[in-house]
């Protein structure tokens, strides 16, 4: 009996670590195509005056740091067990402070452009001219940093490497630091998740059987023939609404695993107990990246003019490529003509 739990805990030992190699650098990899799709897209001229792309964008931005700060050393460190965090200092207070940090920001800027979206369908006038502020945007995507940076940059501080682990200061600093992340980056998040996608979800069905008020006053029928940029507005507030709950089924045993990881820490715990809790922690860690790595995937799928737009942006750079090769060919006579004069 005890050389099969020994067994199993052999192969449960190795499971974490094959977790972050494999899956990790999948999630790593798709991220990353996903996060340079979106920044392709929504800073393209159609989307540049949409405040709801600009927050997007920023989104992407944000993402494009977690997948290759965050993500990439825990592959690292948990997958190829390259002590990098133990080792060096920096790097231990600055992927602890980005964990929380890209994290939180990521989402607040998401959840701004769901809740521009939601103000884009009120049927107050009022209220819809809140929802393309494009000079607000570009003054909320710095601020939301700076403010999580505020909040959160006592892990800059306060974080340090005692005995080749690298943690916080112990005492209180300890527990408030853990249950901080526990309440705004899993908890906190998932309840304003759940809300932002009840009410998007609620304005969606409203929009498709009622009359849609402009700013101008004169009432119209929303058209099934409606322009590229219209049609992408309609499907991206349905990408939001998916993307919505795919963040809370990715948020939700976040939250649950944190909060009980820090009810259970002094608790005693059998061996195998701890493998397999090293197994599901690693798994729903990388669960979590999930959230930030698919928006440009399921707006590809469920969204044509997302589609269509990726197809010219394409054509461009493919039209752009022709036509320096085409220029290129023609100097090379003028060029092969002097040289020959010489």
């Amino acid at each position: 009996m005890n050389t099969t739990v020994n067994s199993i805990s052999s192969s449960l030992l190795i499971a974490p670590y094959l977790l972050n190699i494999f899956f990790g650098s999948f999630l790593w990899v798709m991220g990353n195509l996903g996060c340079i799709g979106n920044m392709l897209v929504f800073r393209s001229r159609t989307f540049r005056k949409r405040a709801y792309a600009i927050y997007l964008f920023s989104t992407a931005v944000a993402d494009c740091h977690y997948f290759n700060f965050v993500l990439l050393t825990r592959i690292l460190q948990n997958g190829f067990r390259i002590p990098l965090m133990n080792d060096y200092l920096v790097i231990c207070k600055l992927r602890q402070f980005s964990t929380f940090w890209g994290n939180i920001v990521s989402f607040t800027l998401f959840s701004f452009a769901i809740t521009n979206r939601l103000l884009s369908v009120q049927r107050s006038i009022t209220y819809r001219q809140w929802s393309n502020r494009v000079s607000l945007s570009y003054k909320m995507v710095i601020l939301i940093p700076l403010f999580w940076l505020l909040l959160i940059g006592h892990r800059l501080i306060l974080y340090r490497v005692k005995n080749g682990v690298c943690g916080p200061l112990e005492g209180f600093y300890d527990y408030y630091d853990n249950y901080f992340q526990v309440l705004f980056s899993s908890l906190s998040s998932t309840v304003v998740m759940v809300i932002l996608t009840f009410l998007l979800i609620k304005s969606v069905r409203i929009v498709a059987s009622q009359r849609i008020v402009p700013v101008n006053g004169k009432p119209i029928k929303i058209k099934p023939k409606s322009s590229m940029i219209n049609q992408m507005d309609a499907q991206l507030t349905k990408m939001l609404v998916i993307e919505s709950i795919i963040a809370v089924i990715t948020y939700l045993p976040y939250a649950i695993q944190l909060t009980y990881s820090n009810i259970t820490q002094t608790s005693y715990k059998t061996p195998l107990q701890i493998a397999w809790e090293s197994v599901f922690i690693e798994l729903i860690h990388l669960l979590n990246y999930v959230f930030f790595g698919t928006s440009f995937y399921v707006s590809f799928i469920s969204n044509v003019g997302f589609r269509r737009k990726i197809k010219q942006l394409l054509k461009i750079n493919k039209h752009t490529q022709s036509t320096n090769r085409t220029v290129t060919l023609l100097r090379r006579p003028f060029t092969i003509q002097l040289q020959s004069q010489h």
